[in-house]
């Protein structure tokens, strides 16, 4: 038996839904992405921060509605544009879960766990990220008392470097704290995350455990100009995860038109 998320990052929807955000329409990017969404039939739905370029909350509600119908449970946390306490004011709904006052949220997938950080810097001068000694804890504490099931780690912000200079400049500024909680939980298997509008697989290797895969998403608007573009990179996409009972996964991009 599967379970299979649509994880779904950096919409940057504007309170305008036809606006253009550098060029980029982004609320009719997000309908696309989500056609394509529906036609994988996931579980559930994540969503990986920065929802709203401004944190405006007819942009969340625009965003709450667009996602109801999947009737799904959806997880959400924020990213370092959006406005936290408007975000959780307009995603106040049973089906929707995001991090608590702790910056963490544990969540319960049957075979596997899923873990909701925030990595929000407040204040953040660039959007670099960071996470918070009480996160830290948090983390440290859920992870030992659910040692035995296998755990997926979602954050915003980038925990590993990308190779694009300036983009590693704004990732989590404190990673090593992060990866010395991981490193020694031999049940944390992969790590998801957005904010770099791009695919990334990377593999943290670990002294004494299997590596953690580490994947980073293209956004459903505007993708980064990376310096060794994948012929489709262009186009808006979403990563299907699904975590296999037995403790393994499997994923892929799925972008527009394909």
């Amino acid at each position: 038996m599967t379970l299979t998320l649509a994880q779904i990052t950096d919409t940057h929807l504007l309170a305008d839904a036809s606006a253009l955000l550098r060029g980029c329409p982004t609320w009719q990017t997000l309908q696309a992405v989500l056609e394509q969404v529906g036609d994988c039939q996931p579980d559930g739905l994540l969503l990986t921060g920065d929802l709203a370029d401004r944190g405006d909350a007819v942009a969340y509600e625009r965003l709450r509605e667009a996602i109801a119908p999947f009737n799904r449970p959806t997880y959400w946390l924020p990213g370092n544009h959006d406005d936290v306490a408007t975000a959780e004011q307009v995603f106040h709904a049973p089906w929707l879960q995001g991090p608590t006052a702790n910056g963490l949220q544990s969540i319960d997938l049957g075979a596997w766990r899923l873990v909701l950080l925030n990595s929000v810097k407040a204040p953040a001068r660039y959007g670099e990220g960071e996470l918070s000694p009480a996160l830290l804890t948090a983390l440290t504490d859920t992870l030992s008392t659910h040692s035995a099931q296998p755990t997926a780690i979602a954050l915003h912000h980038h925990p590993v470097p990308t190779g694009i200079d300036w983009l590693d400049q704004i990732q989590v500024q404190n990673a090593t704290d992060l990866w010395a909680i991981l490193d020694r939980q031999p049940q944390v298997r992969v790590v998801v995350c957005g904010h770099i509008h791009l695919d990334l697989h990377h593999r943290h290797q670990r002294p004494a455990a299997d590596p953690i895969a580490v994947y980073g998403t293209p956004s459903t608007g505007l993708q980064l100009k990376h310096p060794n573009p994948a012929p489709d990179h262009h186009r808006p996409g979403f990563r299907l995860l699904t975590l296999n009972d037995d403790g393994s996964h499997g994923t892929r991009v799925v972008r527009v038109g394909e």
